[in-house]
């Protein structure tokens, strides 16, 4: 199960020095639903995204990411990417890498259970949190990038 998150407008060239996901599709995010439920987790922490936002919040609704045919504002692609920038002058905190760590196990121990419910064999365990704090740092300096790219063209959507 995976999402894609596209640039609106696609531009006729990359920034140099940003290596895109997919050098086949560049304006691509794909990302698996673990993956994406842990960016959301950590747009949650950095105040960007919320589960449901109040009226009035200027916070993004967190299922938004996961529907196919939304769409992100340029506006709401600079929050996003401005919420990242704060790694490009520190290190993950402790904390926040446990948090994000924690919600990698519970993301797969639901989708085991799902697949446990519906009678299919799951034979592989837990796939361990594919980060140490460096490189979740780039992880996410990587979306902030992706996102200011994708405010400086359009916006982005949700297309699978």
């Amino acid at each position: 199960m995976s999402i894609t998150l596209r640039i609106v407008e696609p531009p006729d060239s990359l920034p140099d020095g940003y290596p895109p996901l997919d050098p086949e599709h560049p304006v691509d995010y794909r990302l698996r639903y673990v993956e994406l439920d842990v960016l959301i987790e950590a747009m949650i922490l950095l105040g960007v995204v919320a589960e449901e936002p109040a009226e009035g919040e200027e916070l993004l609704a967190m299922d938004r990411f996961g529907e196919v045919g939304n769409a992100f504002e340029p506006e709401e692609c600079v929050r996003i990417s401005r919420s990242m920038r704060r790694f490009m002058q520190e290190e993950v905190p402790a904390e926040f890498f446990a948090t994000l760590q924690e919600r990698w196990n519970d993301t797969q121990a639901e989708l085991r259970q799902a697949l446990e419910a519906r009678g299919e064999l799951v034979v592989s365990g837990f796939e361990s949190f594919p980060h140490d704090g460096k490189s979740l740092r780039n992880a996410l300096l990587h979306w902030g990038a992706f996102t200011a790219l994708a405010a400086d063209n359009g916006g982005l959507e949700v297309v699978e």
